[in-house]
């Protein structure tokens, strides 16, 4: 049998420099000289006998169309060589390996510190990465290789992939204490009328909750426009519009400590939080991963019912 020409290192540092985009971005996330990763893309390149990618000091890292289909033999080899870690581990009882995540940001902070304390910090043997943005560009993502999984909305899934519920989604309309519905136990979307309209202004929220809206009889009426969850409820707080929001804090007050109110939507159905992945790369992390964050979502299910739930 011929020996192998390239090592599982060589292509960590590979994809490394692939997704960094840069050579030194590469090596300082692979904790190691520009030097040493240079070399390293070098000698994988003179392994496989092509041109993987090219090098300039104004662009980058630029993969050649050899690298781009490499790229995705190297993201399977370097998977399948965790599994089989993870499979000589499981003798032991220990998580060992990568375990790359994209997070939809607008869950992020829902999910990401939960995940940091109960999966990450007991687990020091897996290394894992997140990532925040789009949930639907972080699936396209996931499909060719990046990630293991992604956590968004079931509203935000992409053709290809599977999917586990972690959360039950409650849609509610968000409004300053001042508004006139303020005090409703329930509202439907068309009550709103012509009332200003504060948008969390990110794709899936766009192409999503505004035909829902529609549906329900009501165009919007978007005076205010923002990416950041926090800056929505910021916007309400001071009275400037009301919004439709699915992620709800504890704690019903703004950043700069104005009051907010929680108004359940009668006639909108809200998209649930989950794990999508690809079921061929379901590894035994991501199981477990999956299995903790919905045994996450029933307490909190539990612990706060519907009628008074604070989406945490």
């Amino acid at each position: 049998m011929e020996p192998f020409r390239f090592t599982l290192r060589q292509l960590q540092h590979f994809i490394a420099a692939a997704e960094a985009g840069t050579v030194t971005a590469a090596a300082a996330d692979a904790s190691i000289s520009q030097a040493a990763m240079s070399q390293s893309l070098s000698e994988l390149e003179r392994a496989v006998g092509q041109q993987l990618m090219v090098r300039t000091r104004s662009q980058g890292i630029q993969l050649t169309s050899a690298g781009r289909r490499f790229l995705s033999n190297a993201r399977e080899m370097v998977g399948r060589a965790a599994d089989v870690q993870q499979e000589m581990a499981d003798r032991s009882g220990r998580l060992i390996g990568p375990l790359d995540l994209g997070c939809y940001t607008a869950v992020a902070p829902f999910w990401v510190p939960f995940i940091a304390e109960r999966f990450i910090q007991p687990h020091p043997d897996v290394s894992v990465r997140i990532v925040e943005g789009d949930g639907k560009e972080l699936q396209q993502e996931m499909l060719d290789g990046r990630f293991d999984a992604v956590i968004t909305h079931t509203a935000h899934l992409v053709e290809g992939v599977d999917h586990d519920v972690i959360r039950r989604g409650r849609g509610y309309a968000l409004v300053p204490p001042s508004h006139r519905l303020a005090s409703r136990e329930t509202v439907a979307v068309a009550e709103f009328g012509d009332d200003p309209f504060v948008l969390l202004d990110v794709p899936a929220v766009r192409e999503t909750q505004i035909p829902k809206l529609r549906a329900a009889g009501l165009e919007p009426n978007i005076q205010w426009r923002s990416s950041s969850f926090e800056a929505v409820r910021g916007l309400v707080g001071r009275g400037l519009g009301w919004s439709v929001l699915v992620q709800r804090p504890p704690v019903d007050v703004s950043y700069d400590g104005l009051p907010v109110v929680p108004v359940p939507l009668s006639d909108f159905e809200p998209s649930d939080i989950c794990l999508a992945h690809v079921r061929e790369r379901r590894s035994r992390r991501l199981q477990e991963l999956i299995a903790l964050c919905r045994a996450e979502g029933a307490r909190l299910d539990e612990e706060y019912p519907p009628s008074r739930a604070p989406e945490r």
